[in-house]
Formats: structure tokens, C-alpha cells, sequence
């Protein structure tokens, strides 16, 4: 068996174990919003509102921490901080694309928040790419710290 060489590493495999046992946990358990805590539901919040954003990367950045980690893809490279997020989503959205979010499932835990969702990107003159995306973000602070989305297959 291969070692696990960075703590980037180690830290994806965790929270994709950790999300995906407590979503699990959540969806086994029926309707969670009446049990969420109050930090919990502000969480929940603001990364439906951080995803409801991403045409606006300027607007969405504002939510993300200033040493945060993005991950838009699970083997890309992380992304720190707003600045970072902004210019490759710029990048991206340059060309007249555009996303949209269907939230389909949420379940928070803490600080984690994971979004079971369909992100269809469209693109001028191509036609559109669906995706069924798992989400985990991790918020600290009032502030989006993680985001790591996983493709399913």
C-alpha cells in the first residue's frame, strides 16, 4: 500500500470519508433542518448562497476566508484565498459562460456543510454540461475555509 505523502492529501481522503459517512448518517436520519443548530442553518446559509453566486466571482470570493482552499474539481490543485478563486473563475466565465445550481440535497454537521447538487454549465455555441457534484465545505468564522466538490461517475 502506497503512503499518503502530503497533509493536502490526507486532508482530501478525510473529508471525503467524512462527508460521505456523514451524509449517510444524515439522509439515513430523514428531515435534519428541525435538528440543525442555529450555526449550523447560518452555514448551510451561506454556502447555498456561495454557490447561488459563482456568475458573480467577485461577489462570491466576498465569502470565502482570506487563506481559504478551493478545490472546484478533486484532483485539481487547491486554490488559496479570494483572489485566487476570482481570477480562475474569471478565466473560466470569460467567455460567456455561465453555471447553474440545482441543490438537490444538503446535510451540515458542525462546521462541515456537504450539497448533493446538478451544475449545468453553458457555454456560448456548445451545448451544456450537466454534472452531479458532491460538495463538502468546511466554514470557519462565518467564512467558506474548504471546498473541495467531487464529480460523480
Amino acid at each position: 500500500m502506497e503512503a499518503i505523502s502530503s497533509d493536502v492529501s490526507r486532508r482530501t481522503l478525510f473529508m471525503a470519508g467524512s462527508a460521505g459517512a456523514l451524509a449517510l448518517a444524515g439522509f439515513a436520519g430523514g428531515a435534519q433542518a428541525a435538528s440543525s443548530t442555529a450555526a449550523e442553518k447560518a452555514n448551510l446559509k451561506l454556502v447555498t448562497e456561495f454557490c447561488n453566486s459563482w456568475n458573480d466571482p467577485d461577489k462570491a470570493a466576498t465569502l470565502l476566508a482570506p487563506d481559504s482552499s478551493v478545490r472546484m474539481m478533486e484532483d485539481a490543485p487547491p486554490l488559496i484565498g479570494p483572489a485566487a478563486f476570482t481570477k480562475t473563475s474569471k478565466d473560466y466565465m470569460g467567455n460567456g459562460t455561465k453555471i447553474s445550481v440545482k441543490i438537490l440535497h444538503t446535510f451540515t454537521k458542525g462546521p462541515v456543510v456537504v450539497t448533493v447538487r446538478v451544475d449545468t454549465i453553458t457555454m456560448v455555441g456548445k451545448p451544456d454540461q450537466v454534472f452531479k457534484v458532491v460538495g463538502v465545505f468546511v466554514v470557519k468564522n462565518s467564512l467558506i475555509k474548504e471546498w473541495t466538490d467531487y464529480i460523480e461517475a
